[in-house]
């Protein structure tokens, strides 16, 4: 519940930035905004892998979920643009799991907050470059083959680059962006890519449906052992939108 908090903080903080900056523009409408309060991600596919190394017993275990459970997500995010500058602020709340009867065994519960704030100029029409930093906290608790039981909350911080296309029309918008990050400095791989279509048919309300890509391989210390998980997540988002 707290992590749901906290991202409704992040989003609530970014809408207030962006209406201050529209309100401070020098002519009326330049800036426009977008909220997206509601966003239901519905996964088809949830794939987990886990990596122990040390331990006690100095062993290594590793193995893939054969058997994903799903809990609940929820995507949200606010977006400024005026003239060749875009603002863009992303959350996503995602709780999964899954086991692994046959050897080695592995059950796993995981929880997944991710944060994202990118700047993007754009270079074409329609086109954007992208960067910004993403902050990416995980809950894990884990039992794999023979080893201990697991629980974590590590938090990294990522920079991330990308890419970005968007055509803003009166009635429809297209949106799709691809962006990656980690480096090493944070997580080890952060990868994210997603498509949406809104349409508006009345002023300043629309409905948008798209899909979501989510890649990550974050590697944690915890009581002598070293974790590494990669959990990919892909599934089809559909919800609101409010624009001004």
């Amino acid at each position: 519940m707290s992590k749901r908090w906290g991202l409704a903080v992040l989003i609530t903080c970014f809408v207030g930035i962006c209406g201050e900056a529209r309100a401070q523009s020098a002519a009326p409408g330049d800036w426009t905004v977008t909220v997206y309060p509601v966003f239901l991600w519905l996964p088809v596919d949830i794939g987990l892998a886990i990596d122990v190394e040390g331990g006690d017993d100095g062993g290594s275990v590793s193995g893939e979920i054969l058997d994903s459970r799903f809990d609940g997500a929820y995507f949200g995010g606010v977006s400024a643009a005026n003239g060749p500058w875009r603002l863009e602020g992303y959350g996503i709340w995602a709780a999964f799991g899954g086991d692994r009867p046959q050897s080695p065994f592995l059950d796993v519960d995981l929880d997944v907050i991710y944060g994202n704030v990118r700047f993007g100029r754009r270079v074409a029409p329609d086109f954007f470059v992208t960067g910004g930093v993403r902050r990416v906290a995980l809950k894990y608790d884990l039992a794999v083959g023979s080893l201990p039981r697991l629980s974590r909350k590590p938090g990294v911080w990522d920079p991330v680059v990308g890419i970005g296309w968007h055509r803003v029309r009166p009635k429809f918008e297209w949106h799709a962006s691809f962006d990656g990050g980690g480096f090493g400095v944070g997580s080890d791989v952060d990868l994210a890519a997603g498509v949406h279509v809104d349409w508006k048919p009345v002023p300043h309300f629309g409905v948008a449906a798209g899909y979501n890509v989510l890649y990550l391989k974050v590697t944690d210390s915890f009581a002598g052992s070293t974790v590494v998980i990669e959990p990919t997540v892909h599934g089809p988002v559909v919800g609101i939108g409010l624009y001004f």
